[in-house]
């Protein structure tokens, strides 16, 4: 029922052991201990298992080979085989998810979503139940922006119209406001001091900090993992006060010396960078800038005259030889297929039974 020290009917988070570093190598087993990794373990069935060897957050990133190099040596100190890794039976998996980074420009008509609103959790990595419950929230917007208003008066003498409610800025403001409202800014801000505080640390502290996070209630916790409006467990973490009260509970449950360590961190990135970890878990210091539409910042409008003017010629022009094609896209590259490529691969191992 084991494959090496890893239960077959387990799934195993955040293994930070480095054991499997010799001590005749003081210097791999520093890097291990300032830079650490730590390994995922899910048994897949009979004696396949898929690993997966991951730095949480750091700045600058851990490299691909690094983190396969640890994999191996980890495997090989618990005598777990890697079969078939050069055949096409078994695959390899490099995987880069930026966290943190800036929230989306405030006035700009480019509604960006997922990864390009910065809607990945900043202190796990955590994506795409994020990510979909936001872009629903954002859907709704844009499509009530772009219906035309109901017709005034009597309905049968109404001129129909399809002119949309909103101006496209206005539609653009209120999606990025329904993506990011203050409230979830503030949620966001402190899980960005996580990840920030998470980088400061090493290999023991992580420990450390891992230890009293599971020792949480399941729903603080978990909620925390999830951390978006409507996923399970976020009532927990919706207000300054609930995240107050997480922290509090989350403080005691860890070493001293983290402790200490991740409450000086309160002091030094509080300096550093301003109040959005203090607005995220008090009343006080404000509440972050609203994306809702202001009709005074035009700047990303332009001349609105000269824009006016050249549609309106366009469309009286009877120039119509040559007809411009999107892209650029000549005639002999019609139907070339566009694709993102991405090295994907899973790494998965056979283990010999204890």
């Amino acid at each position: 029922t084991m494959a090496g020290p890893y239960d077959k009917e387990a799934m195993t988070l955040f293994d930070y052991r480095t054991d499997h570093f010799n001590d005749n190598d003081p210097q791999q087993l520093e890097k291990a201990t300032t830079a650490p990794t730590f390994l995922y373990v899910m048994p897949l069935f009979d004696n396949k298992i898929f690993v997966e060897e991951t730095s949480l957050v750091a700045r600058p990133a851990i490299s691909f080979q690094e983190c396969k190099d640890r994999c191996f040596q980890r495997l090989a100190h618990l005598g777990i085989d890697v079969n078939y890794i050069d055949t096409e039976e078994e695959e390899e998996e490099f995987s880069y998810i930026p966290l943190g980074g800036a929230l989306p420009l405030r006035g700009q008509r480019v509604i960006g979503l997922g990864g390009a609103a910065a809607m990945v959790h900043p202190s796990t990595g955590y994506h795409l139940c994020r990510m979909f419950m936001g872009v629903a929230d954002a859907a709704v917007t844009i499509r009530k922006g772009l219906l035309p208003p109901p017709p005034q008066g009597n309905q049968n003498n109404a001129a129909t119209t399809t002119t949309a409610t909103m101006t496209l800025e206005e539609i653009a403001a209120s999606a990025y406001h329904a993506v990011w409202s203050p409230d979830k800014i503030r949620q966001r801000n402190f899980a960005v001091f996580g990840a920030e505080f998470l980088m400061e640390q090493d290999v023991v502290g992580l420990r450390g900090f891992f230890d009293g996070f599971f020792r949480l209630p399941l729903e603080l916790w978990a909620g925390f993992l999830a951390g978006w409006p409507g996923l399970p467990n976020n009532q927990y973490h919706e207000t300054w006060f609930a995240r107050m009260w997480f922290g509090l509970n989350f403080i005691v449950r860890i070493p001293p010396t983290v402790g200490l360590a991740m409450l000086a961190s309160i002091i030094t990135y509080s300096l550093q960078a301003g109040t959005p970890l203090l607005q995220s878990v008090t009343p006080l210091f404000g509440e972050p800038p609203s994306y809702e539409y202001d009709n005074a910042v035009q700047a990303n409008i332009g001349d609105v005259a000269a824009k006016e003017e050249a549609r309106r010629m366009i469309q009286e022009s009877k120039y119509t030889k040559t007809v411009p094609v999107a892209f650029g896209l000549r005639d002999e590259e019609e139907g070339m297929e566009v694709a993102t490529v991405t090295a994907t691969a899973t790494v998965a191992a056979t283990a010999n039974d204890d």
